[in-house]
């Protein structure tokens, strides 16, 4: 991002949010009135189902809040000081940009966000919103001090540290990733057909803005 143009971050920050909103906006015209089977169907038994792809994002993003608090308060601390904002690396920048779909990284989950078995499509919804306008709060925060300043490394990669900035951008395009798998799964020969059409799971109400 260009810190020399002063509205540079404030656009940055909207674009941020736009995905977000675009993902929870995706995930609901995906699954919002799926039945119970839909949802839970997978194509071979092995590949997840869109469940648990929704799930297994919801428990993703639910591993950064703590740290990416101590993450603004290292960007406070770090822009007191006079010190510099961190160069983002080939590397760390490939890795984000390998996430989208269709993807070409491939990481090992971990046990803390592996999804169960069998959801319930409400509850799937609902703690998904949560999750994203969660992360949307913490954007907002980050975004008050420069996230460039502080770094930490992805739970699913230790040895690769990302600065704050590209913390949020790496969860928006793994939710991408998932939505994109989802997607696949309900376009797969054998997707259970429709048993009458399922009331749409109701919109998680909006914060009032800040």
């Amino acid at each position: 991002m260009e810190r020399s143009d002063p509205a540079a971050p404030r656009r940055e920050l909207a674009e941020l949010l736009a995905q977000f909103e675009a993902i929870e906006a995706d995930a609901r015209a995906l699954a919002g009135t799926l039945s119970e089977t839909q949802l839970n169907w997978s194509p071979d038994g092995r590949r997840w189902s869109i469940g648990q792809c929704l799930e297994h994002l919801t428990r993703t993003v639910g591993l950064y809040p703590a740290a990416i608090v101590r993450m603004i308060e290292e960007a406070r601390a770090r822009e007191a000081a006079g010190r510099g904002p961190y160069r983002e690396g080939w590397l760390s920048r490939w890795i984000v940009a390998s996430l989208e779909p269709p993807y070409r990284l491939r990481v090992r989950t971990i046990p803390a966000v592996e999804p169960p078995g069998q959801l319930e499509r409400e509850r799937v919804l609902a703690d998904f919103s949560a999750a994203w306008r969660q992360l949307a709060e913490l954007a907002r925060a980050a975004w008050q001090v420069d996230p460039g300043r502080a770094r930490m490394p992805s739970p699913f990669l230790r040895l690769q540290k990302f600065t704050l900035r590209q913390i949020f951008f790496l969860n928006a395009a793994h939710g991408r990733r998932h939505l994109w798998q989802a997607r696949q799964v309900r376009e797969s020969p054998g997707f259970p057909p429709d048993q009458g059409r399922q009331s749409p799971a109701q919109p998680v109400a909006k914060p009032t803005p800040r």
